[in-house]
Order: structure tokens, then C-alpha cells, then sequence
């Protein structure tokens, strides 16, 4: 008969022999009164492998927090340094404002010692007509503030034009690029004068056109306009701008000079408004009863 159990069968024996080992290992550890650490030591064979595992586990949890403590005060640090930064930008639009706004006061105060003669009230465009060819663009002043109708408007550099619309607290500007604006002008230099208009195809040039010279005139190109102070709303004087071409008008019988503008008319931020000069009350009834322009308005007129 064969036997039931295969001896040489490498398992078997493995099992075996297993098997005997722990058996002498029990009752040499009984014999020694030593059950206690037997059981101990099986039981930290079986458990060691679960203890590592369950204190990587421990470790990952606790580094996973630690990790979420720092993006915390990483994100508490990023949202006070935004709010150090806006402070700053804030600080800096201020500074910004105060030293245009002191700019400003130092060339109206230059404006005054050069004409002490007239008031003025500096003021700041706040909106444009992007389809105005002509620049015209509104004022954050208006008749609260002592503006009227026909109060001319310069820069420190020099002419812009005049309040042709009047609200509470701002007004309109119509600019000496518009077509229905007359303004008498004179050569710095030689006193040639003639009326300067604006015109369309003038006006995209960013020029205005001074008619009505004399073919004999002396007129020259880079010569300074300035306003003359007759029949006009505007003190004489005030700087208009270079002559940059002088042409022959199409009848032949006078000639007529394109002149730039000396102030940023489309491009100006900040401005004066000429409140009141030596005769300027007498100009002004005389423009509201009979001065004719595209842009003039009446006083019901509102800016606002």
C-alpha cells in the first residue's frame, strides 16, 4: 500500500517542520515558566507589520496637517500683502492727484501774476464726445461754482474755447476747432489780424483756419496768433497757437493762414476758466443778445 502521506513533498515537510519548531519553542517556554513572553513574542510577531503601517499612517495624517497649517499662513500672508499693496497703490493715486493738482495751482498761479487782471477757476474734463470732431468735451465745474455762458477756457499753453452749455455742477466746452466759433486774431509780431475759424477739414488736422489777411501782410510760417480782443468774447492776448501754412483763398483776393493750436485741445486733462476780466460783463451781454454761433447756447441750456 502506499502511504497516504507523500514525505518527500517539499511543502509537507516545510509544514512540518513549522509545525515542530513552534511546538519545542511551547514547551521549552512552559518548562521555563516563560509562557507569558512566548505569547508576547507571537503576538509582536503578528502585530509588528500592522504597528509600522498604522505609524506611517499617523505620520502621513500628521504631515498632511502640518502641510494645511502652512498653506494657511500662506494664504493669511498673501491677503496682507494684497492689502499692503492696494494701501500702496492708493497712497500713490493720492500722491499722484496732489502733485497734478499742485502743477496746476503753479501755473494758475503764473497765469495770474501774468494777468493780474482776470479770475480764474482751474477745472478738470471729466468726459468727452468721441464722435466730436472738434474736441468739445465737459467740465467738472459749472454755475454753483461762479461759471457763466461764454467764460473762455484756456491751458497754461494757451487757448481752448468757451462754456457753450451750463449745468449746476459742470459745464460744456466748445473748442476754437469748431466751425461756428469766431475769434479775432492778431500776429504777435506784426499785428496782421483776421478772424480765426474752425472748419471740418481743418478741424482732423487738429488746425483753424485765420481768414481775411490781407495779400500784403507779413505773416510768416511759425509766427504766434494771439487774440485780439475785438468783437469777441475772449480778452486780448491769449496765446492761440503757430501758423503752420499760409494759403490763397480760391477768389485770389486774400490769403488765409492755418494755425496749430498751442494747448492740447483733444488731449488736455485740466484746464482754466476765465471767470472775469476788465470788461468782460459788457462781452458777454453783447454775445447772449447777438452773438451767432453754431455751438452758442442760451440759457436754459444745462451741462449736466
Amino acid at each position: 500500500m502506499r502511504n497516504r502521506f507523500n514525505f518527500r513533498d517539499s511543502n509537507l515537510r516545510i509544514f512540518l517542520t513549522a509545525v515542530l519548531v513552534m511546538t519545542c519553542v511551547m514547551v521549552y517556554s512552559i518548562g521555563a515558566g516563560g509562557k507569558g513572553d512566548f505569547v508576547s513574542s507571537v503576538a509582536g510577531i503578528i502585530t509588528e507589520p500592522v504597528q509600522r503601517v498604522s505609524a506611517m499612517i499617523s505620520a502621513g495624517f500628521s504631515s498632511f496637517s502640518g502641510n494645511f497649517e502652512d498653506i494657511e499662513q500662506i494664504r493669511a500672508e498673501n491677503e496682507l500683502l494684497k492689502k499692503k499693496v492696494r494701501e500702496m497703490n492708493r497712497k500713490t493715486v493720492d500722491y499722484n492727484d496732489l502733485k497734478a493738482q499742485n502743477e496746476q495751482y503753479r501755473k494758475l498761479l503764473g497765469l495770474k501774476e501774468e494777468n493780474d487782471m482776470y479770475e480764474f477757476l482751474a477745472s478738470t474734463v471729466i468726459s468727452r464726445d468721441s464722435s466730436d470732431y472738434f474736441g468739445g468735451f465737459t467740465l467738472d465745474k459749472g454755475s454753483s461754482d461762479g461759471v457763466e455762458l461764454f467764460d473762455p477756457v484756456i491751458t497754461a499753453d494757451g487757448l481752448i474755447g468757451y462754456i457753450s452749455g451750463l449745468g449746476v455742477t459742470s459745464s460744456k466746452v466748445t473748442t476754437i476747432l469748431s466751425p461756428g466759433l469766431e475769434v479775432g486774431a492778431v500776429d504777435k509780431d506784426t499785428r496782421d489780424g483776421g478772424t480765426l475759424f474752425g472748419e471740418l477739414s481743418s478741424a482732423k488736422g487738429g488746425s483753424s483756419r485765420l481768414n481775411y489777411l490781407s495779400r500784403d501782410c507779413e505773416v510768416t510760417v511759425g509766427d504766434i496768433v494771439v487774440t485780439s480782443g475785438f468783437g469777441s468774447i475772449f480778452p486780448p492776448n491769449l496765446i492761440i497757437g503757430e501758423v503752420s501754412d499760409i494759403r490763397a483763398e480760391s477768389e485770389n483776393i486774400s490769403l488765409y493762414a492755418l494755425v496749430t493750436p498751442a494747448a492740447d485741445i483733444k488731449g488736455c486733462t485740466d484746464v482754466f476758466i476765465i471767470t472775469a476780466f476788465e470788461g468782460q460783463r459788457s462781452v458777454r451781454q453783447k454775445s447772449i443778445e447777438g452773438y451767432q454761433t453754431t455751438d452758442t447756447p442760451s440759457k436754459s441750456n444745462n451741462g449736466e
